[in-house]
């Protein structure tokens, strides 16, 4: 009986730990769309700096290359654990997050690459809005984190 609680306690705790590395597996690749190009085009962080500064967005270095598509992916899941640590911090409900994120989503089945969005705050950035890029002030992905 002993061994039985023993085997099932063990159990328990395998599933447990198992469980929270999935879910820190489940964390985006990248921390900025900065990081997502340079990770999905093969190109160094600085060649993506140098030409987001020449005048280029983030997407239509992503469209250029052909990834377009893993480039919005990379950006969803940016926002998403964003948006989770919001939620976990208490700045937003689960239900504002799930908003914010479906407009995410929304604008991204219609953006092309080459919009810069549409201003500051969460969600008001279309493609490329005014907000965090880089560790400095410039055009990111819709809000910024100061």
């Amino acid at each position: 009986m002993k061994n039985n609680k023993k085997m099932i306690t063990g159990c328990a705790i395998t599933l447990a730990l198992t469980a929270a590395t999935m879910t820190s597996f489940a964390a985006a690749a990248y921390k900025t769309p900065a990081e997502a190009v340079s990770g999905i085009t093969g190109k160094t962080l600085d060649e993506i700096i140098t030409e987001r500064r020449s005048g280029k967005t983030y997407g239509s270095m992503a469209d250029e290359a052909g990834k377009l598509d893993e480039f919005q992916q990379a950006l969803a899941d940016i926002h998403e654990d964003r948006l989770n640590e919001k939620v976990a911090d208490g700045t937003l409900t689960q239900e504002q997050a799930d908003t914010q994120l479906t407009a995410i989503r929304e604008r991204q089945a219609v953006c092309d690459g080459n919009g810069n969005g549409a201003g500051n705050g969460y969600g008001t950035g279309g493609c490329n809005g005014n907000g965090m890029g880089n560790h400095r002030r410039g055009n990111g992905f819709g809000y910024r984190n100061h």
